[in-house]
């Protein structure tokens, strides 16, 4: 359940209460009233929260004076079963709040980048399985590609540009801490977990598309993201850091290798994290943005699908 409130002219209370009883919500109350300003709340299923969010967007259209605040319920009495084990969409505006937050090149995101190529480049160097995941718990993997899907889903073309910069950074800084890695790190030899990610298979192409579904799966209901988190990384990290070690040491047939398996890695977590977004009925609330959105989407789609296919040409 979810709790709307929405603080408004006093002109406006009919309208907002004429909202809620078409969408059927849980409860609804005013909570404060004066002369120029009426605060009401209502009590949602989180099924039913993006269409009232956006009634009351069309209402407040072009008004200044005008505040909605979303947040969850954790525990509304009397306890109603069917409403807690029913997994809804999280509404649009709480993914945008979510992932924006996540997909922004800062201190933290830079920091999680370097110590988790650290770890990851340990454990591949030492073939030691446990270490690797471990690398994969702290990396921040998970964001940018999540920002990236929602934004090609909604089709943002800003935010496309900014989750694909953030990406990109961090890819581009965990290849360069593994390169150094590749020059100064010794007595390097190739273990089995480096060489395990040195070639594109349908396993790897699995575990990326997989990962995608569950990361948007996850988003999108409101499930925990820690593990899929992993999944996501799983599917990045270790191919990344491979490729900058392979790089560092000059052995270009096994960089060339890992770089496709990443490149693979990529287009198939995005690939099957839009199409899980888009099944969900994640999309603008403007009819006009629909349109662009859709347009948007399927040259995403495109791109990825292309993508997959030429690397599981060449590589067959």
């Amino acid at each position: 359940m979810i709790t709307i409130e929405t603080v408004a002219p006093a002109t406006n209370e009919d309208a907002i209460t004429r909202i809620a009883k078409q969408s059927d919500a849980k409860d609804y109350w005013v909570s404060s009233k004066s002369e120029k300003q009426v605060a009401i709340k209502m009590l949602v299923e989180k099924s039913k929260s993006q269409k009232i969010l956006d009634q009351l967007q069309n209402l407040m259209a072009g008004k200044s004076n005008f505040r909605v605040v979303a947040y969850p319920l954790e525990i509304a009495l009397p306890f109603e079963k069917s409403e807690q084990t029913k997994q809804s969409t999280v509404s649009r505006e709480a993914l945008l709040n979510q992932l924006s937050a996540q997909g922004k090149v800062d201190g933290h995101y830079l920091m999680l980048v370097f110590l988790s190529t650290i770890v990851a480049a340990i454990g591949l160097i030492e073939n030691n399985v446990a270490v690797i995941i471990g690398a994969m718990v702290i990396a921040p993997l998970l964001g940018p590609n999540l920002s990236l899907s929602l934004a090609t889903t909604l089709g943002k073309v800003g935010a496309i540009v900014g989750s694909i910069k953030t990406l990109l950074v961090g890819i581009s800084f965990a290849l360069g801490i593994s390169i150094l890695v590749g020059w100064f790190y010794p007595n390097i030899t190739f273990t089995h977990e480096l060489l395990s990610r040195t070639t594109v298979g349908m396993d790897s192409l699995a575990l990326a598309l997989a990962s995608g579904a569950a990361a948007a799966l996850s988003i999108t209901t409101g499930v925990s993201s820690v593990l899929v988190g992993v999944m996501v990384a799983v599917a990045l990290l270790p191919p990344t850091v491979t490729l900058g070690i392979c790089l560092g040491l000059n052995a270009f047939e096994y960089a060339q290798g890992a770089a496709y398996l990443l490149i693979a890695n990529i287009a198939s977590v995005n690939l099957t994290a839009q199409l899980t977004m888009r099944v969900k009925g994640i999309k603008p609330r403007e009819e006009g943005q629909q349109k662009t959105a859709l347009v948007v989407f399927c040259i995403g789609v495109s791109v990825w699908l292309l993508l997959i296919g030429f690397l599981v040409y060449r590589l067959r």
